[in-house]
Order: structure tokens, then sequence, then C-alpha cells
């Protein structure tokens, strides 16, 4: 890469905004500033114009003078699905995947804004993931972003950036795991592919101690939820620590994961690869920000933008090529309305006599379709397996046994698109049982439509999610 380039990269989640101003002068990338802005209310649309308007007064007190950047979302504001493209050409294959896109997830498409990662082919099939976030998630970010004067180039997940140096050789299924203080973001790759991504909430660790036997039995769960059948220990995951652990957390877990898991610092891997040290409280913070940056600078497309996605973006066209498309149209509907006024001519006494035996056969049709939906009603009460009975038990098979997660209430539609609202003790609860939803082959399109403080005098969590039943196969 020849002269210099200089990024802001922005990574934000719920607590606030991590900055880090990268330069890439002859190849060579120098992180020049990092600092942290803390949120003292969550993102949404009726603050965002006035927390852009601190970030930008903060970035210049930080001396980040970068109006260029690329922005980071958490993955607990984005839903994922792994899906099989067919083979096809990258411009067909977007409309295809924006069909299957609208159909894995419950939300609205109009609602969703939908990308997708990994390789295809126009000769075999892919396994991609598709990724997918809320349109108005994306509109707050830009809103925040203009506010604070910045050009942005794309948004994406966090984490992403991390999952680029993981493909680079290693075992056939790799891991990786970015912590942050009050959470964690987990993902797996086959062969370089990404295969899965997963926001874990993470409880208060006081101590050392405390926070190593936390996180080993998080790392352990969590690979033996996603490994597949055929790959054999010891499982190797890479480590990105945001939240300042001291040196001897990793060397400990290292030491209990060992021989099933080895792990290892992404920190010191990012810090020998020449970007600069990530040690101390605020140069690990920025970990993730300094990635994204490097990323982009380094690659010029990201593999997911939600600013330009590969579905539903809309394409460009030269003129000539244009002039001539317009010609061909022209012709082909001079020839189709001829046909069709010759034909209507034709046929228009056959609608004539057609109508008439309509007219006269209505009021038994009427009569049939009363009868077939008294029938197809009692049937579904009738039946020995009825499916909203076995929605029910499905879901019922997520909840634990013991008292910390419970439902309030339950819809479910005709076209078994359903709603389940309820209450937990707390975040960790709920995120098992959705985790233990999404995994049900029973269900599709599982997506958490908010998690909140239950109000009151509780200090309980109230939840809402929505999913597509599919049945048992």
């Amino acid at each position: 890469m020849l002269g210099t380039q200089t990024l802001l990269g922005l990574a934000i989640d719920d607590s606030g905004v991590v900055a880090a101003e990268v330069t890439v002068r002859s190849g060579r990338p120098e992180i020049k500033h990092t600092a942290l802005m803390a949120f003292d209310e969550k993102l949404d649309s009726d603050n965002a114009k006035n927390l852009g308007q601190r970030l930008r007064q903060f970035l210049r007190e930080n001396h980040l003078s970068s109006k260029r950047a690329v922005v980071g979302i958490p993955t607990k504001w984005i839903v994922t699905k792994e899906i099989v493209a067919p083979p096809a050409t990258p411009d067909a294959l977007a409309g295809m995947l924006s069909i299957q896109a609208e159909r894995a997830f419950s939300l609205n498409a109009n609602e969703l804004i939908f990308d997708y990662c990994g390789g295809t082919s126009t000769s075999e099939k892919s396994d991609v993931l598709l990724v997918a976030t809320q349109r108005q998630v994306v509109n707050q970010v830009k809103e925040l972003t203009d506010a604070a004067g910045l050009h942005v180039r794309s948004i994406t997940v966090s984490t992403l950036a991390f999952g680029k140096h993981l493909s680079e050789g290693g075992s056939q299924q790799r891991y990786g795991l970015y912590t942050r203080p009050t959470y964690c973001e987990f993902w797996s790759q086959s062969n370089g592919r990404l295969r899965s991504i997963q926001h874990v909430p993470m409880a208060d660790a006081s101590g050392a101690a405390e926070r190593v036997e936390l996180l080993t039995s998080t790392i352990q769960r969590l690979i033996l939820l996603s490994s597949e059948q055929n790959q054999s220990s010891p499982h190797e995951i890479t480590m990105y620590d945001a939240s300042n652990l001291p040196d001897a957390v990793i060397d400990e877990l290292h030491k209990r994961l060992t021989p099933d898991i080895t792990i290892s610092n992404g920190n010191a891997e990012l810090s020998s690869n020449g970007l600069g040290s990530f040690d101390g409280a605020e140069n690990s913070q920025s970990i993730a920000a300094a990635s994204l940056a490097i990323a982009t600078l380094s690659t010029g497309k990201l593999s997911v933008d939600f600013l330009s996605p590969h579905i539903g973006r809309k394409k460009t066209s030269g003129r000539g090529r244009l002039t001539r498309w317009a010609a061909v149209a022209a012709v082909v509907l001079v020839v189709g309305v001829g046909a069709v006024i010759a034909d209507w001519h034709v046929k228009r006494t056959d609608i004539a006599i057609y109508s008439g035996r309509l007219d006269s056969i209505s009021e038994d049709a009427a009569a049939a379709r009363a009868m077939v939906d008294r029938i197809s009603y009692a049937g579904s009460w009738t039946s020995r397996k009825p499916e909203f009975l076995e929605c029910l038990r499905q879901l019922t098979l997520a909840f634990p046994e013991y008292p910390r997660v419970w439902a309030t209430s339950l819809a479910l539609s005709e076209q078994a698109e359903g709603s389940l609202v309820g209450k937990a003790v707390d975040e960790a609860s709920f995120y098992d049982v959705l985790d233990k939803i999404k995994q049900n082959d029973a269900f599709s399109g599982v997506m958490m439509m908010h998690l909140r403080d239950a109000g009151g005098s509780s200090r309980a969590k109230e939840f809402a999610v929505t999913f597509k039943f599919r049945g048992l196969k």
C-alpha cells in the first residue's frame, strides 16, 4: 500500500464508544490515539443526535482528528442464520439470498437490513452466514455519526475484524472470544469461513479467581455447543481481551482448559503483527476499534457492511447499456400489447360464458368452503398431536426446572408465527433459554425483541421473543 491513509475505528455498544485512530504508512499500521466515551444512557432514536454532538466534542478533546470512520456494532444487535447458497453469479445470488433472508427471520423484512459472509461459487453450493440487524439500529448509528461530523465508510460487526486474523492457517475449526467487562462475544470458523457468532452476557466477577472460573465454564460450554461432530480435540480458541484481564488470568485459563482446549492471547498476536501494544486498560479497550480500522484499510471492503450490503443493494449500469435495454424493452412492449389485444378479442366470448357459470355455482362453492373450514377447525382439536401443543412442549423444554426464568404469555398464529413474553431474574438466565430455543430445529427465525428492566421495585428482567414454528421433521 503506497502513501499514508488514516481512518477512525469506532466500536459501539450499550455502554459507550471506543475510538482508535489508525494510520497506515507504506503498508505499516500505527495506532495514533485511542479514547473511550461512556454513555450515560443507551443509544436510541431520541438521544442519537445529542450523543453524536457529545462525541464530536469528545473526539476533538482527545485529538482524534480523522473524519473518515468505520463503525462496529455488537453481536447483541444482530441475528444470524447459517444457510446453503445455490451456485449462481453474484447478482443472481443476491436476489436468491434476499428471498431466503426474508423467510429466515420472523420480523418484517422492511424492518431489517441483510448481508452475508462467506465465499460463493457459480458451479457448486456454498455455506454462508446470513447476518441481519434492525434498520432502526443502523439509522441511529448514522444519526450519531452525522451529528459527530464523521463520514462513515462502513457499518459492520466489531468482532468480524478479529475473524480475519483467525482465517490464516490453523485447524479445520477454530474459535474466537472477545471479552468485555459485562459480556463476551464468541464465534466459530471452519477453514476460514464464519459459521456462527453470538453474544454471551457475563456476571460480575469481583476477583481474578472468580473471573477465571466464570470464563472457564463459559468457554467449555460454548465450544461443546458449537463444535462439529467430526471435530476432535484439542480445540483452538484465540482470546481478544478488552476488559484489561491480567496475563495471569489467560495463563490460568490455559492450564485449566488443556489438553482438550488450547487458548492463545489474541492481544499479544496482534501486537506482534505491528499493531502496537494492547497492554493497560485504555489500550486493551481499543482492540476492537483498532482492528476495525486496520481491516478496512487493508482490505477496502469488509465481509459484512450494513451501509452497502450484498443483499438488496442497488445496481448501476452504463448509459449505453441502459439505452440498449430500453430499446429492447420498447420493442417487447409493442409486440406484447398487440398480442394481448388480439387474444382478448378471441377470448372475450369465453370469458362471458365462464363468468355465467361461476355465478350459478357461487352459492354451492360458498357452502363447501364453510364446510371445509368447520372440518379443519374441528380436526385441530381431535388430532392426536396438535401442532400448537407440540410448539408449547418444545418451548417448555427450553426452560429450566428452577424458577429463574418464566413465561407470562404466548401467542401463536395460524401461520405458526409466535411471540413469547416472560420474565427472568437476570440476563444470563434469559440467554440460556434463548440459546436453547435457537438450537431447537423445530424453530426458525428466533429473534429477541427486547430485554429490559421489569420496572417498579422488581429487579427482574422482562423479555419478548419472536419465532417461526416449523415442527419436528
